[in-house]
């Protein structure tokens, strides 16, 4: 068999490898420093913690990150040890806060990197208390909500140690509250938090950051603003009813697009991809080189997409890299024409909530999904600045 022949050279160094297959997300990085100019404004005199976990929400860590410096945040909240490295690396010097997501004996290689970081029990208070390095201490509390925190009748032992920890900084106190749209449950949350606070000055802290406001309670609650505030699907623009309406928020995930690789006609009985659920035919199809793999679900129902400014409909299951879509009755289509599964063209629109409707998963899930899978653009929109 004889071998294949070899390259006649090999790809320069700028050869964008990505960009040859026609299927990419478009992120906005003006509508980035827009929703955090407004997250500013709305946060009065507390500080700014712009959150970038999961990737910057999918919008890409570092991109996002730089947006929101060039916006003015204050500091910078992650999810992981690899946010901060890529962050350090491309320059961002402002202060960073590490959620808990590592393990105790991992606790020295994360002091060392220069953040702070959320102690949230005995055992990660010990472990960053005796790891040799000096380190700026967050203390994670629990008012309800029933994930990571100190709970409530260890609020006074817990700041106690940390007052005898000589090599921890008290940075702050912060808790995430669940349910904000019921205020009688908000209330508890914000009265179990000040009884954390009161232990913590009990202990002996005298000045340290308090932070409960996330998205939907900075919207909501502005007296809970307190010192800091830390939204994160607010800056993405990720804000569903009621509370997209409490605030101007833009969407920064602003579209979804590929190109028709592929025209064929389909005769009558065709069955349909993925089994023979359904027969297909006489159609026009238009094959894209986008699917499951982008984070878009991989049954239908699966919507439609905008050609030419009109609607085609998705004919069968995707595949993990391809949509079939029917173009029978949009005249012209050509391979290379741009489709749209998430934006504007033409004077059409299938917005984040719709696509989110169509496809029964919650727009907070998707575009995030869609954002980290697709292949990235980043874009600057001229509507705003």
């Amino acid at each position: 068999m004889r071998r294949p022949a070899e390259p006649s050279q090999t790809p320069a160094a700028d050869f964008d490898a990505v960009a040859l297959r026609p299927a990419w997300v478009e992120i906005d990085l003006a509508a980035i420093r827009f929703n955090v100019a407004e997250a500013k404004r709305l946060a009065g005199s507390a500080k700014l913690f712009v959150v970038v976990k999961g990737d910057g929400y999918g919008g890409g860590v570092v991109e996002i990150a730089k947006a929101a410096v060039a916006a003015g945040t204050d500091a910078i909240a992650i999810g992981a040890p690899a946010d901060a490295l890529a962050l350090r690396n491309a320059g961002i010097k402002c202060p960073i806060l590490m959620y808990a997501s590592t393990l105790p004996e991992h606790a020295a290689l994360v002091a060392s990197l220069g953040i702070a970081v959320t102690i949230h029990d005995f055992v990660s208070l010990d472990a960053f208390a005796h790891c040799g390095v000096p380190v700026e201490a967050w203390v994670k509390v629990d008012c309800g909500l029933g994930r990571l925190g100190f709970n409530p009748d260890e609020f006074a032992a817990a700041f106690a140690r940390l007052q005898k920890a000589k090599t921890l900084h008290f940075g702050g106190i912060y808790a995430h509250f669940a349910l904000p749209e019921e205020p009688a449950v908000m209330a508890t949350q914000q009265r179990i938090f000040a009884d954390a606070c009161r232990a913590a000055e009990h202990a002996g802290q005298a000045r340290f950051e308090r932070m409960v406001a996330s998205s939907r309670v900075m919207l909501g609650y502005p007296e809970l603003n307190l010192t800091a505030i830390n939204p994160g699907r607010f800056i993405l623009g990720l804000m569903e009813p009621p509370w997209a309406t409490k605030a101007s928020v833009r969407p920064a995930v602003r579209s979804l697009k590929s190109r028709v690789i592929q025209i064929k006609d389909l005769p009558a009985g065709t069955v349909s991809f993925g089994g023979a659920e359904r027969k297909l035919g006489p159609v026009r199809a238009a094959v894209l080189p986008i699917g499951y793999g982008e984070g878009l679900p991989h049954a239908p129902p699966c919507h439609e997409v905008l050609v030419r400014g009109k609607r085609a409909k998705i004919l069968s299951r995707r595949g993990i890299e391809h949509t079939v879509i029917d173009v029978t009755g949009i005249a012209g289509v050509e391979i290379g024409e741009e489709a749209v599964l998430l934006g504007s063209q033409g004077g059409d629109a299938i917005t984040a909530e719709e696509l989110s409707a169509a496809l029964k998963v919650p727009v907070l899930e998707l575009i995030p999904r869609i954002a980290r899978c697709a292949p990235r653009r980043y874009v600057e929109s001229q509507d705003f600045s």
